[in-house]
């Protein structure tokens, strides 16, 4: 019997050993036709039986390994690991068992984040799950921090799981608004460059960049309101409490009249956009005039 396992590599390897742990099997095999051989002969002290890791396998090691598991009886297991399978191999497990593990996305990290923290004893608040869905990392790193959160004294804080947690924020659309408002030219065409290559829409971007100076605006308005916003006053933003405590940052010092200038600017950026021009050339259009719209003191 052959049993592959498939997809998020923390997922399936932590799925692999569970079974495994089951089966009475506790060590991969090296993955040779030698060493397969051995283990699927009945020993001594066990049953036959052979976990196999066969991510660094090439084509070549694998057709030496093939006729071996063609010929697995059904009473032997053969675990195999393999996230993300070549061709061949996943021909092969079509007709045997596989179990696949997608990696969660969205709203299906998050989750995937609060259930893997209860079992860790301790309860991940929504915000904070969100923003460790939005880091930097598989899931074996976001498993690594959410241990070291673990260990943390209650109550959870954004500010607490900053301090601690080693993984980056990927570039996004703050990094291009924190360096506009703060001068910084080279630092906001190095992330736009960045976004570019990393296959960003401008016209998405153009979008993202609009409504961040929207929240920024309703920041500012929070602001002239109460100096000292509370979080039920930061809840009003209808925004991640990641992104309004980063607004509320950048919101401090900004007058009205740039906000309005720099709303204008993006709004005349997407029109061009779409009207055909080069949506990108509309898109470094917009940033080189909010670098000269907004000048700010670094928050």
């Amino acid at each position: 019997m052959v049993i592959a396992f498939t997809g998020d590599p923390f997922l399936a390897k932590e799925a692999l050993l569970q079974e495994a742990s089951l089966r009475g099997l506790t060590h991969f095999s090296e993955p040779t036709p030698e060493a397969l051989a051995e283990t699927l002969s009945p020993g001594l002290f066990g049953q036959a039986g052979a976990m196999l890791d066969l991510r660094e396998v090439s084509d070549g090691e694998w057709k030496a390994l093939k006729p071996l598991l063609e010929n697995v009886p059904e009473e032997v297991a053969v675990l195999i690991l393999d996230p993300k399978p070549t061709t061949a191999r996943a021909a092969f497990y079509r007709t045997r068992e596989r179990r696949d593990f997608p990696t969660p996305k969205g709203k299906d990290l998050v989750r995937h984040l609060e259930n893997r923290a209860k079992r860790l004893g301790f309860r991940l608040p929504a915000g904070i799950a969100q923003y460790l869905a939005s880091l930097e990392g598989d899931l074996e790193a976001l498993e690594r921090e959410l241990e070291k959160l673990a260990l943390l004294p209650p109550p959870l804080t954004l500010e607490k799981v900053e301090r601690v947690v080693a993984l980056k924020p990927p570039v996004s659309g703050f990094d291009l608004v924190r360096a506009v408002l703060e001068g910084e030219a080279k630092a906001a065409f190095r992330h736009l460059r960045r976004l570019r290559e990393e296959g960003e829409e401008p016209l998405r971007l153009l979008g993202a960049f609009a409504w961040q100076f929207s929240l920024l605006a309703r920041t500012w308005m929070l602001l002239e309101e109460n100096p000292r916003p509370t979080e039920a006053d930061l809840a009003r933003l209808e925004a991640h409490p990641y992104a309004a405590k980063r607004a509320l940052e950048l919101a401090r010092g900004l007058s009205k009249e740039a906000l309005e200038a720099s709303l204008d600017a993006l709004i005349q950026a997407e029109r061009r956009a779409k009207e055909g021009k080069d949506p990108w050339l509309a898109l470094e259009r917009a940033v080189y005039t909010l670098l000269h719209l907004t000048p700010a003191e670094p928050a």
